[in-house]
Parts: structure tokens; sequence; C-alpha cells
């Protein structure tokens, strides 16, 4: 009959650790789905979803040597997620890369064409100095200038670089390696074990230490934004019972790895309390300072007073609804 102890650590404890290395994967899903509705990655780190594949190819082909359905259902619903996770991250980060863009693209065009517009007294002093100069109140609002400016902004022959990519590549690269290195060799079963545990082990620590590549951002900026906090409280307690596992079967490609992602929580938990999370707040307020350097270099006034400016367009049309008014 089996003892207590061996029950718990044996099969209480890899239970429960499969239920929180699923919830650990599944933590980022709500938040890359709100990401993906707002069209920008936002202030989320994608390094932990590559990692996340490779961590999870390396567990599932480690659960295939042992013959281990615990660590096989720990991460196989994990490497289904990952790939979707990175997917959406290399979309997100090029459709940021094009949002940034239209807006350069835009703000220049209308500087090269202002001629075309008519532009306000207010409109001009949120622009800057170097309108004062130009006589364009009487000029004429060309409509066949508006739709080149569209076809200039929306047909762009531009680099769309998305940097995810290359790590999941990378990712992949050397997981396609050790697998077919233990394949192709004659190598008995306690060999791949050693190979594939070695492997997995040092992506583990990449996985677990992810959210940490941004540490001297974090740092310098006071914000742990980038350190997911579901992802961080699932990773501590995924390690704790996986520890308690490997200490458990006597293997120590289990427990070794898994107790040191637990301390990197830990760190990651301190952190976290000592350098509180400034959230979309910042970069939202970054993406108005960089938009009001794109609309003018020597632009003049506070944001406060950039809200009330409205586009030239809607001046203009509402200018000719006063007219129309003023004729009635």
């Amino acid at each position: 009959m089996l003892s207590a102890g061996v029950i718990v650590l044996e099969y209480v404890c890899p239970l429960m650790g499969c239920i929180f290395a699923n919830l650990m994967f599944s933590a980022p899903f709500n938040d890359v789905r709100s990401a993906t509705k707002n069209g920008t990655l936002g202030c989320l780190n994608p390094t932990p979803w590559a990692m996340m594949t490779g961590n999870c190819s390396g567990w599932v082909t480690y659960s295939y040597l042992i013959q281990n359905h615990f660590v096989f259902w720990a991460n196989a619903p994990g490497l289904v997620l990952s790939i979707w996770l990175n997917m959406a991250a290399v979309k997100l980060q090029y459709c940021d890369r094009m949002s940034q863009s239209m807006r350069s693209s835009f703000v220049q065009l209308l500087d090269n064409n202002r001629k075309s517009f008519k532009v306000s007294e207010l409109d001009r002093r949120a622009l800057g100095d170097k309108y004062e100069d130009d006589d364009v109140s009487g000029a004429p609002n060309s409509f066949a200038n508006l739709r080149k400016m569209a076809l200039d902004i929306t047909i762009q022959k531009i680099e769309a670089p998305a940097p995810h990519e290359k790590v999941v590549v990378g990712v992949v690269i050397f997981w396609l390696a050790i697998i077919s290195f233990i394949s192709f060799l004659k190598l008995d079963p306690s060999q791949r074990q050693l190979v594939v545990g070695i492997a997995v082990n040092i992506n583990l620590l990449f996985f677990y230490g992810a959210p940490l590549s941004t540490i001297f951002t974090v740092i310098r900026t006071r914000d742990s934004s980038s350190i997911h906090r579901r992802t961080m409280v699932m990773n501590t307690m995924n390690g704790i019972f996986w520890t308690a596992f490997g200490f458990g079967t006597v293997d120590y490609f289990i427990s070794v790895p898994n107790g040191l992602g637990a301390i990197l929580g830990f760190v990651q938990m301190f952190m976290c309390l000592v350098m509180p999370c400034k959230g979309n707040e910042q970069h939202t307020r970054n993406a108005e300072v960089y938009d009001l350097e794109l609309g003018a270099s020597t632009t003049h006034g506070s944001s406060s007073d950039i809200k009330e400016i409205e586009p030239l367009g809607t001046t203009v049309d509402r200018q000719e609804e006063t007219q129309i008014q003023t004729k009635n």
C-alpha cells in the first residue's frame, strides 16, 4: 500500500502541477485577446511565449521518453496555445509598426499639402510658427489632393519588421535539432533522457526568466508593466508543485529547474511590489507625445490644448456650415 507521502509527492503534486501549468499557459489569453481587439501589443512582453513553445515542446518530448502522463498533459495544451500567442504577437507587432508609419505619413503629407486647406487661426497656432508666414487662408479645399493623399498613405512599400518572429524561429530550430539528434543517433533510452533533460532545463530557465528580459528597463523606469502578473503567480505555483514531484520521483531534471523557476517567481513578485506597474497610461502618454512631435517640431501649448484642436478638415466643414446658416 502506498504511503501518504508517496501519494502526495507522486500523484497529488503532479496533478496540481498539471492544473497550474495549464492556468499558467492560459494566463495571457484574455490580455492578448484584448490587445488583438485594440490592434496594439501595448506593454505586453511576447518573449515568454516564444520560450513557452520551446519549453512545452521539450517537456512533451521528455514525457514520451519517461512515459509519464502528468508531464505530457501539463505541457501539450500549452504547446498548442503558445502557437496562437506567438502568431498574435507577430501580428500585433506588425500593427504597431504600420500604425506608427501611418501616423507619420499622414502628418508629413498634411505638411506637404497644407496649401490645399483653409487653416483657422486656432489650427495655425497649434501647428507652429512655421505656418504663420504662409498665406493659406484663401486656398481652396481640393478633393483631388485629399484623394491623392489617401492613396499615398495607404499604398506604401515599407519594411514590416516583427522581431518576435526571429525568436520563435530560433526556438523551433533549436528543438528540431535536439529531436533529430536523439532520433537518428544510436542512443539508449537513458542517453536520450539525458540530452532532452539538459536541453529542456536550459529552455525552462529562459521561460521562467523571460519576464525579466526587460530587467534593465524595469529598474531604470521603475515600472514593472512588462511583467505579466497572472503568469508570474502561476509560474511560481507551478514551479513549487513540480519541484515537489521531482524530489518525490528523484528526477532532478524536473526538481532543479522548477525550483529555480519558483525562486525567480518570488523575485518577480518582489520587483512588482517595489516597482509598481504604471500600465497602459504611460504607453498612451508616450503615444500622445509622439503624435505631438510628429505634428510640429515647434508646437506650442500643453497636451490638454492639443486635445481641444479639431482636425483641419473638420474646421473647414464647420466654417462652411456657419456660412450656410448665415445666408439662411
